[in-house]
């Protein structure tokens, strides 16, 4: 499967925002964010984004000390590249495809979990070419035609009817199946002003499926009759649109779970259409169309979890704190794939529902990032208590059983992604201001990096750090600067960064903490230098170097 690391997590949410405002205005006037400005300008045919960040020692600009400013210049291309590093697949449409992939496709145990049981269902739900009956009563005459699902018109009612079908798939799990009737003469139509068009077909379904929608619509000289008001009231309930069919419609639920096979009575009807629109001052002699769309969504099994981890990109451990992001791997974990989007959140809170899922950890709602029907990305309540506690999905198809994990106090990992393994060396990933990364020279293809030099200031990221002052509890984007509870250290080749500017949640981001370093004068030149660090006086547990040069 296509895994999809989750990496610098919050970027995509304010860096959609952010493109999205870049490229609606041509200009440079800023876009500020607490203790952020962004601005955009052209540059050899390139947008250029200019990130500008303050801190202060220790808090950030209105706790005092001495202040650091960091200029940020990167272009679309770096952009896409950063958020890339860790394996992202989608970043936002300003960047999207401009970067190489740097997907990690490697298949794990807990990636495909064996708990098929025969075929699964898949589009179509009505096969193209499957026998249709299409019977009018009333409609605008008494007929029956014996016919094929298909988009060719067919005459019936000795050539006074047209009907024909349209299908539109709606993601990989449902789909819109339209019936269309059309008058061929312009009536009037077997003189039934007064008549409740009545029109009864049977088709096959493939699958066990929602029916979730009904659509109607009808038609006077092509054009969808909207609310018109007569003597004794009003056509009720015609709204300008839905979800299918252009122009005025009645957009109704639908009648909820069907059983695979043969729906042999399946009956629409329009009360005295005639009647209605003649007192409502229209001619209706030209009356020549009914059409009505059913959406169908397949029936799928309930969610089953094969595995959880915290993220891969951040050390993927089997443990994870309150606010840690996770990857819950699976099947039928979703009905299609999707990303969050600034449409998805409430303010600065984070969505707990995507795509119909929800995860609920000890019962608690987790914030959802990404799902697929592989794969679901989440940040973990801060709510949740430590210990055993169980993870549930849940879809509209049905809740998953209880997969038990453990959640620690705190999981701390930083950011050092499958790309960043070099000749068995596993880097972390480092910037320095101009957003060059700390390598090697050349050790990533498509990537500018150089050696770090005692004395630089480097930023780096992690995850599952803990709480922070002020407090800022998980599923919102940060608003303000802030610091780590816990004591944080960090060493390179075993001498201490004396200095460690900034250590907390990453403004303007959610669940993503950052640690803004200067390299100690004492470390030696290598570059395979032993990068530790240490939580609340406990070490970290992954493996990792960095380069420093003279």
């Amino acid at each position: 499967m296509n895994r999809r690391d989750l990496s610098l997590l919050a970027f995509e949410k304010s860096f959609q925002e952010l493109t999205l405002s870049f490229n609606q205005t041509a200009g440079v006037t800023p876009i500020r964010r607490p203790w952020m400005t962004f601005w955009k300008s052209l540059d050899d045919g390139f947008n250029v984004y200019y990130f500008e960040k303050e801190w202060s020692v220790p808090h950030g600009p209105m706790a005092g000390g001495q202040r650091v400013e960091m200029n940020w210049t990167f272009s679309s291309w770096w952009l896409a590249v950063l958020c890339a590093l860790a394996s992202t697949q989608t970043i936002s449409a300003q960047t999207a495809g401009m970067y190489p992939s740097a997907a990690n496709s490697t298949p794990r145990p807990h990636d495909r979990p064996d708990t098929s049981s025969g075929t699964p269902p898949t589009l179509p739900i009505i096969s193209i070419g499957s026998s249709l009956t299409f019977s009018g009563t009333d409609a605008p005459d008494t007929y029956t035609a014996a016919t094929t699902f298909s988009s060719t018109p067919v005459m019936a009612d000795s050539g006074a009817v047209k009907i024909w079908q349209q299908q539109v798939a709606t993601g990989t799990t449902g789909e819109w199946d339209i019936f269309y009737l059309q008058t061929t003469d312009g009536g009037p139509l077997a003189n039934n002003l007064s008549a409740d068009w009545a029109i009864t077909i049977a088709f096959t379904l493939n699958w066990p499926v929602y029916n979730d929608g009904v659509v109607t619509q009808w038609l006077v000289n092509g054009a969808p009759v909207g609310p018109v008001t007569n003597g004794i009231g009003s056509i009720c309930c015609a709204s300008p649109s839905n979800p299918i069919l252009p122009g005025y419609s009645y957009y109704n639920s639908g009648n909820g779970a069907l059983p695979a096979g043969l729906q042999s009575d399946w009956k629409e009807i329009y009360v005295d259409p005639y009647s209605y629109v003649t007192a409502g001052g229209i001619d209706p002699s030209t009356a020549n169309g009914f059409t009505f769309a059913l959406h169908f969504s397949l029936q799928l099994p309930a969610p089953i979890v094969g595995g959880v981890v915290s993220a891969s990109a951040f050390g993927e451990f089997p443990t994870f704190a309150p606010g840690s992001w996770i990857e819950i791997y699976g099947t039928n974990l979703a009905a299609f794939t999707q990303n969050w989007t600034t449409s998805n959140f409430n303010g600065v809170e984070g969505p707990t529902t995507l795509g119909a899922t929800t995860v609920t950890i000890g019962g608690q709602s987790a914030f959802i990032d990404y799902v697929s029907q592989g794969q679901v990305n989440v940040q973990v309540p801060g709510t949740v208590s430590t210990g055993a506690q169980s993870l549930v999905v849940t879809t509209e198809d049905g809740a998953s059983a209880p997969f038990m994990v453990t959640v620690d106090a705190t999981m701390p990992g930083l950011l050092a992604p499958s790309n960043f393994k070099v000749g068995g060396t596993q880097y972390v990933v480092a910037q320095f201001a101009d957003g060059s990364y700390v390598l090697p020279p050349g050790a990533v293809s498509g990537l500018t990096s150089q050696r770090a030099q005692p004395g630089d200031e480097i930023v780096i990221y992690g995850i599952g750090f803990g709480p922070v002052l002020p407090d800022i509890p998980p599923g919102q984007l940060v608003e303000q600067s802030d610091s780590l509870v816990e004591p944080f250290t960090i060493s390179f080749g075993g001498i201490p960064a004396a200095t460690v500017p900034y250590d907390g949640l990453a403004p303007n981001f959610m669940g993503l903490y950052q640690f803004n370093v200067i390299v100690p004068a004492a470390v030696p030149a290598s570059d395979t230098v032993p990068l530790t660090f240490t939580l609340g006086g406990a070490s970290g547990t992954q493996t990792l170097s960095i380069a420093i040069g003279n």
